[in-house]
């Protein structure tokens, strides 16, 4: 019998905080909006609009909420863990959090197949959601085999050992603490070496070159904007310093293939559940 997974979106007032706490089953969870500052022992992520993380269950983590609050869609295993959907058990991971958009991609997909089925189920009764009101989406669906490869394929380039503690504390600022005005050589001085080897060692150790990690922060950055006191297009795409709306437009489009408009309605159009108890991410 085919593994089920069930859908919910959820919503999180602004500044919410969660103390430690635990699930009894695997979430899968992408960041629509807003920002989340999710801790598991002494390691902390910074994740915003794109950013995707896998939990197993019984990972005690705990979870801060920004100054916007934190809009995210969620798939969630009852039975069964990571491996049991993947081909290759070694590639699955009890905490991981991924900022690339290639896997925010299909999972944008299943958020609006969900949403789809839930319109149509509001309208003819339809049996695409399961007696709590949650969509459900079958482990064989072709767009989350296609997320799950994507969140579980291996670096373009493997990692060679651990990075150094400067490189892993230079990318997590970056993800921290980004602006517009944050560039290579910036960050190459606070790390207190030559941008070319700072560029060097990022793609030794993550593959991955810094521009691609600052134009992916931009990008989320430019999407969450869209959704804080509702500002215009125009306005995000500036405030995260895309030089006129249709630059943010292509950049969104050939990262998730939707336009920030598209985005910014498949969001609205999600049945959020207001979460201010201590359920996690």
């Amino acid at each position: 019998m085919t593994a089920v997974l069930s859908f919910q979106a959820a919503q999180y007032p602004a500044d919410t905080r969660h103390a430690p706490h635990e699930h009894a089953a695997l979430q899968l969870s992408l960041v629509l909006a807003g920002r989340v500052v999710e801790t598991v022992g002494r390691v902390t992520e910074h994740a915003g609009a794109l950013s995707v993380v896998c939990k197993a269950a019984g990972v005690v983590h705990a979870n801060v909420f920004g100054r916007e609050g934190a809009r995210l869609a969620r798939l969630t295993l009852a039975d069964g863990d990571l491996a049991s959907l993947l081909d290759d058990a070694a590639r699955a991971s009890d905490w991981r959090w991924t900022h690339d958009p290639a896997v925010a991609a299909p999972f944008l997909r299943l958020v609006q197949h969900a949403t789809t089925r839930a319109a149509t189920f509001d309208s003819t009764c339809d049996t695409t959601r399961d007696t709590t009101g949650d969509t459900t989406i079958a482990a064989d669906d072709p767009d989350l085999l296609d997320l799950l490869a994507a969140f579980s394929a291996r670096p373009v380039r493997p990692r060679s050992g651990e990075a150094p503690a400067w490189l892993a504390e230079t990318r997590d600022r970056m993800i921290a603490e980004w602006t517009p005005l944050m560039t290579v050589g910036v960050i190459a001085r606070q790390a207190g070496v030559h941008p070319v080897y700072l560029a060097r060692c990022m793609r030794r150790w993550y593959g991955v070159s810094v521009g691609s990690v600052l134009r992916t922060l931009r990008l989320r950055a430019a999407v969450s904007h869209c959704h804080a006191a509702r500002r215009s297009i125009s306005d995000a795409a500036h405030a995260a310093g895309y030089a006129d709306e249709a630059h943010f437009n292509r950049a969104l489009r050939a990262a998730t293939g939707l336009t920030p408009a598209r985005y910014r309605n498949l969001v609205d159009a999600l049945d959020c559940r207001v979460d201010v108890r201590a359920s996690g991410s």
